[in-house]
């Protein structure tokens, strides 16, 4: 009897806890039912601006607001709104009403629909707790905040606390405006104390800022305050310079590589992320230098357990594009690429195949990695005119000339021997300035440069190859002139 009496408390329980997981939240479908139950209850309207083709709306709604902790906060503290922003009229109109513009976003109002708290991108769920509190005391809301800002509250522990929430509303020119405040009227000792720390990471992040030079230079006082998040900032603003030249969007630039060595050095003994953008940084000097063995061996170490597996897809793609590279490491590369192959499926998967094929096949034309004047160095020493391919990253048939046009061998045979060539990117670098030094106005465009760098011939959309010799050929006739 007695053991009969533990199991049906035992499935009660399990019963019990089965049930509390099922729990939902009660939405309401319309604003207007919405505000007539927050006047009701006198409860704060939760409204969940939802996306259905959002990753993070998605993520948020399947597994945060499912959580039985935070359904239940939720629903004590507040009436709940869910519409969707984007399929339904009425979630468009509110879309505009309360710029409601990235997924995903959440918003608290008050029973006159008026915005209380703004909560932009998903969190976990003790985090995004947190954010829903805030919203729940005018001492700490947005809008509370806010009240105060305008009435001329400026002490730092009050703007750190508004920036905080401005930054989780995502409201970048406010908060920018906030943090300027702060950081103009902080002192250097206020800046080094851990509340001023997010302000710093978020001001700083751009490389050789006003302020990612003042965390630079005061790390070792924020790294015994704030931990590793100092070192992993400053690794973070480098890499934002070095990303562009690790994917050939950007030319080789020394001077920014050997900056960020000589500020990266210092930290790389204790940071494991800062060793591995030391390790990058002398890949790319050793990729400018046309050292391609020393390059692949490095490369292989780095990169076969990098973190980010986007940034190491996105890195591994462009060894196809080192068309110079002798057939020993080409062989290295495609080894290389071919240990990645385990565990791939999808587009990825083929894109490794590709990358691998065009290694191993590759005949079109060698187009140079470095910048301008590197490549017309190049093309004087060789008494050769400069090919230049001005693309964007957008432009549908720029895509179409390196896929199909350029990697013909019916191209390579007549361009390698003839040019030295370089692809410019007319959006980024040194491409901006050209845009305008050489008029271009439509992509993709074509031209010869003679060895001053005078353009002497350009022309300009997709044509197969047959027609882009014969045009190269009027090109290399009136250089000749």
């Amino acid at each position: 009897m007695k053991n009969l009496i533990i199991i049906i408390l035992c499935l009660f329980v399990t019963a019990s806890r089965a049930e509390e997981k099922k729990k939902r939240i009660n939405y309401c479908t319309t604003l207007e039912e919405a505000m007539k139950l927050s006047t009701q209850r006198h409860k704060p309207i939760f409204f969940n601006c939802f996306a259905g083709w959002s990753g993070g709306s998605l993520l948020m709604d399947s597994i945060a607001l499912q959580d039985p902790r935070l359904v239940k906060f939720i629903e004590k503290n507040f009436v709940s709104l869910r519409v969707d922003m984007v399929k339904t009229p009425e979630g468009r109109k509110l879309s505009e009403k309360y710029s409601v513009h990235f997924f995903a976003h959440f918003l608290i109002l008050n029973s006159k629909g008026e915005i209380i708290h703004r909560i932009v991108g998903g969190s976990k769920v003790p985090e995004f707790q947190k954010h829903l509190k805030k919203g729940l005391s005018s001492k700490t809301s947005l809008a509370g905040l806010g009240k105060r800002y305008e009435n001329g509250d400026r002490s730092l522990s009050f703007l750190s606390n508004y920036a905080n929430a401005l930054n989780t509303a995502d409201e970048k020119e406010k908060f920018i405006e906030v943090t300027d405040y702060y950081l103009e009227q902080a002192s250097t000792k206020e800046l080094l104390k851990p509340n001023s720390w997010n302000i710093l990471r978020k001001r700083g992040i751009q490389y050789n800022s006003k302020w990612y030079n003042f965390v630079y230079n005061h790390k070792h006082e924020l790294i015994r305050a704030n931990g590793e998040s100092v070192p992993d900032f400053l690794v973070q603003g480098a890499f934002m310079i070095v990303y562009p030249i690790m994917i050939m969007q950007s030319p080789y630039n020394e001077h920014f590589i050997t900056d960020i060595e000589n500020k990266m050095r210092p930290l790389a003994s204790s940071a494991e992320s800062c060793k591995q953008l030391m390790n990058i940084c002398h890949i790319l000097r050793l990729r400018h230098e046309k050292k391609y063995s020393e390059m692949l061996s490095l490369w292989e170490t780095t990169m076969t357990h990098f973190p980010d597996a986007f940034v190491e897809w996105k890195f591994d793609m462009t060894l196809p594009l080192l068309h110079d590279m002798p057939q020993q490491e080409k062989e290295k590369a495609c080894n290389y690429l071919k240990s990645k192959l385990a565990g791939l499926e999808g587009t990825k998967l083929e894109q490794y195949r590709y990358a691998i094929q065009t290694l191993t096949d590759y005949q079109g034309i060698r187009f140079e990695t470095g910048n301008l004047a590197e490549a017309l160095e190049k093309a004087s020493r060789e008494k050769k005119p400069l090919f230049v391919d001005c693309f964007t990253s957008w432009c549908g048939p720029c895509h179409m000339m390196s896929s199909k046009v350029f990697p013909s061998k019916e191209a390579g045979d007549f361009f390698n021997p003839r040019f030295v060539s370089i692809k410019i990117d007319m959006e980024k670098g040194e491409g901006k300035e050209l845009l305008k030094k050489w008029g271009i106005n439509a992509f993709p465009t074509y031209l010869i440069l003679n060895n001053q760098g005078e353009v002497i011939y350009s022309s300009q959309g997709y044509i197969p190859a047959e027609e882009l010799i014969k045009r190269m050929q009027e090109g290399l006739k009136q250089l000749n002139k």
